[in-house]
Order: C-alpha cells, then structure tokens, then sequence
C-alpha cells in the first residue's frame, strides 16, 4: 500500500473517531445531563427558579391619572313650597332663563285667625226694654279668613320647566311646584377604588379633552364617591340610567365615580365622549423609587424585602410618598442602590416568579 493511502486511511480513521467522541458526548448531555456543579459538587434539580431582584434607583415620579368618562348635563332641581296653599303668582313663566336666588313664585297659605273676644252679657234680663233677654249668649261672627304669602326662590341657575299646578291651584307643603332645568354640565368618569389612594391630597380641579371638541380646559369643583353620585345621577326611575351613562362594568360605570363642573364659557353637549387628566402631584427632584409590586402598603407606611449579600431576603419597614401606579417613592427605610425582591413574598406574581414547587428528580 502506498503512502498516500496509508494516510488517506489514517485521516478518514481520525474523524471517525472525533465524530463518535461528539456523538458521545451528545448523548450523554441530552439524556443524563451535568452531575457535578463547577466544584464538584453534585447536582440535584430542584425545579426553583431564584426570586427576581431589583435595584433601587433614583427618579422622579409624576402621579398624573387620566380617566375616561362622558360629558353629562345636571340634573333638574326641583323647587317646592314650604306650605300648603294656593299657587298665587308666578314671577317666572315656563321656559324663561332664572339665576339660582331668583323670585320664581308666590304661595298664599290660609291660616287660622284669632276669635274676637265676646264680652259677658247683662245681668238684667231686658235691661234696654226692648223685649229680648240681655244675658242670651250671642252667636259670634264666623271669623274672617287670615292669609300669608310665602315668596320661593330658584334653587338653581337655568331653564324653567312645567308648573305643577295652574294659578290659583293647590299646592302641598314639600311638593314639587316647578323644576330648574340647568344648562351646566359635568364631566364625568370612574376609577378604581386602589386609584382613589393616588387623590389622598385631594386635588380639585382636573383638565379635560374632548376629540373633535374645543381646546382642553379645565374643569373645577372636582368630587370622588357618593357626593359626585348625588350630585350627577340624573332622576331616572330605578333600574334605568341616564343617557350618557354607562352600565356598571362599562368604563364609567365601575368603581367610584369622579366628576368636575364644566366653566360655562366652553360649549359641549351632553354624552360627549371626554378623557380628564388629574395632576395629583410629583416628587420634589430626584427620589429613591421602587416599583410598587415590591412594596406592600402604598400609602404611608410600607414593607420591602431587602437582599442581603448572602442572597437572604429581610423585612424593611419604609415610608413611602408619591406614586405613580407603576413606581413609588421612598423617602425612608431605602437607599439607591439597595437590592429588593421585585414581587412581595407571597403574592401572586411572587409565585409565578419563584415556583417552589419541586419537580421530580431529573425533570425539568
């Protein structure tokens, strides 16, 4: 055999042996894996997965919340009287334009009058010679009816609606004689109620912007919960709603209602679509901020678990500030640079996050 050969059989020999050494080592990797870690130690799965960690840094966090929501006229405001009577005037017709202090009507009231008093009759049975006994009681006059007037004023600025009664008609005491039709608006939405812990400094004005409407404005008179459910719930009867309103899992039916007043200059009609913009506040420069799922408590006081050098996570009471819904401040208890579980021990995120839910030996 030559030497060419020889070496071609030689080199076809060599591959063949590498190509087996990785088909090995291959093998061994895909169905028996690592026994040893880089120190010798042998391995054990576990199927834990280390909890994530995050850094504390240093920002400014701005707590601007925008909702959305719909434009909505007021309510009508019903004016009553105070008495039970007959309507007797009315200063302003149906239709007319009324500012709230207004005269809008008059009611009479009839009232009991006091008796006159009889004086006692003679003790001579026909003193005057007349014929007719002195001393028989006199029939008195029937007493002659006393009446007061009660002015009512509007309770409200706007359009005046239908009266109840035609003039001279009966009214009762706390019925509705009139309703106010207001030409005010409100611009209304809902938030969540961990959203209403972002407005604890209780902001009272918002800015509103209306798609294809006028320039954003602002709005005045901001109110959350039950005092702006009061003050914009329209009086539909029960188990209807007013029209612009949503249903109760619509964007402006859940959670608490937030509403401002609308200024009179800016024209807008009711169930336009609108977003509010609440500026609630900002951190004063540059803060130490978290994220919030690594805090428990966003108001005041909270906990973090700090890492430590050893990897062990420990319990650090902080005081927290602004947040944002996304990052909160720290104004205590934490410095930049500080390690901390990015999700609370034991929340949900927390769980997805670290399974320790052991899998079987060698399955992965």
């Amino acid at each position: 055999m030559s030497k060419t050969a020889v070496r071609r059989v030689l080199f076809k020999s060599f591959w063949a042996v590498i190509g087996l050494a990785i088909a090995v080592s291959l093998f061994k990797l895909a169905f028996t894996g690592s026994t040893q870690d880089a120190d010798g130690a042998p391995l054990t799965p576990t199927g834990k997965i280390p909890p994530e960690e995050v850094v504390a840094e240093k920002g400014t966090i701005s707590n601007s919340l925008t909702v959305d929501g719909t434009i909505v006229i007021d309510k009508p405001v019903s004016a009553t009287s105070s008495v039970t009577g007959v309507l007797a005037h009315r200063f302003a017709e149906t239709g007319a334009r009324v500012k709230k202090g207004d005269k809008l009507f008059q009611v009479r009231a009839e009232e009991e009058s006091v008796e006159e008093p009889v004086e006692e009759p003679g003790k001579v049975d026909d003193a005057t010679g007349d014929g007719d006994r002195d001393d028989v009681p006199v029939e008195p006059s029937p007493p002659k009816p006393v009446y007061h007037w009660y002015t009512v004023v509007a309770p409200a600025t706007g359009i005046v609606g239908n009266y109840a009664a035609e003039l001279m008609g009966e009214v009762t005491e706390d019925g509705v004689v009139v309703s106010i039709r207001p030409t005010t608006f409100h611009a209304v939405g809902a938030i969540s109620p961990l959203d209403r812990y972002r407005l604890a400094s209780n902001p009272d004005r918002a800015t509103v912007t209306i798609e294809g409407g006028p320039k954003p404005f602002t709005c005045t008179d901001l109110s959350i919960g039950d005092a702006a459910t009061e003050t914009i719930t329209g009086d539909a009867p029960e188990g209807e709603m007013m029209e612009g309103e949503q249903g109760a899992e619509g964007d402006s039916g859940a959670g608490a209602r937030i509403s401002c007043l609308v200024p009179g200059k800016v024209t807008v009609f009711d169930g336009l679509t609108m977003t509010m913009a609440i500026d609630a506040g900002k951190s004063d420069g540059d803060v130490v901020t978290i994220p919030v799922t690594a805090v428990t408590g966003l108001v005041g006081d909270g906990s973090v678990w700090v890492v430590g050098a050893d990897g062990t996570p420990t319990e650090q009471p902080v005081r927290l500030g602004v947040t944002d819904g996304k990052l909160v401040e720290v104004t205590s208890g934490l410095k930049a640079g500080d390690s901390v579980l990015r999700y609370v021990p034991g929340s949900k995120e927390s769980a997805d996050d670290g399974m320790s839910e052991e899998l079987p030996a060698g399955e992965l």
